[in-house]
């Protein structure tokens, strides 16, 4: 897993993440969405356009980073799911708990 971050404000961050979300990568998913809080960060966008699996531990990274923020869907904004994801997401029922966007652009400007 490649994860990779860069500002789009004062307290806003655009996460991307490559690769599958599991429980390899999971903590390390954890651990940035920490380390940004802890520069400041108030809203985060997670790029998933390059995470072609997600299991429950890459799910409950994805919580995690929710409650990071607070708890308010509105504050860790989910973008561009491929289509196992975005399947999870309705069969778990979280597509009720995230903000998912079709696009990176529609989760930066849907404020």
């Amino acid at each position: 897993m490649e994860i990779s971050f860069n500002s789009l404000g004062t307290d806003t961050y655009l996460v991307k993440l490559n690769g599958a979300l599991n429980a390899r990568s999971a903590e390390d998913t954890k651990q940035i969405f920490r380390d940004l809080a802890d520069k400041g960060a108030k809203q985060v966008v997670v790029d998933l356009s390059g995470v072609p699996f997600i299991d429950s531990s890459g799910l409950a990274a994805l919580v995690s980073g929710l409650k990071t923020y607070g708890g308010n869907a509105e504050n860790l904004r989910l973008a561009a799911p491929q289509s196992q994801a975005r399947l999870l997401f309705e069969l778990t029922m979280f597509d009720r708990v995230f903000q998912i966007f079709d696009t990176v652009i529609e989760a930066q400007n849907n404020k």
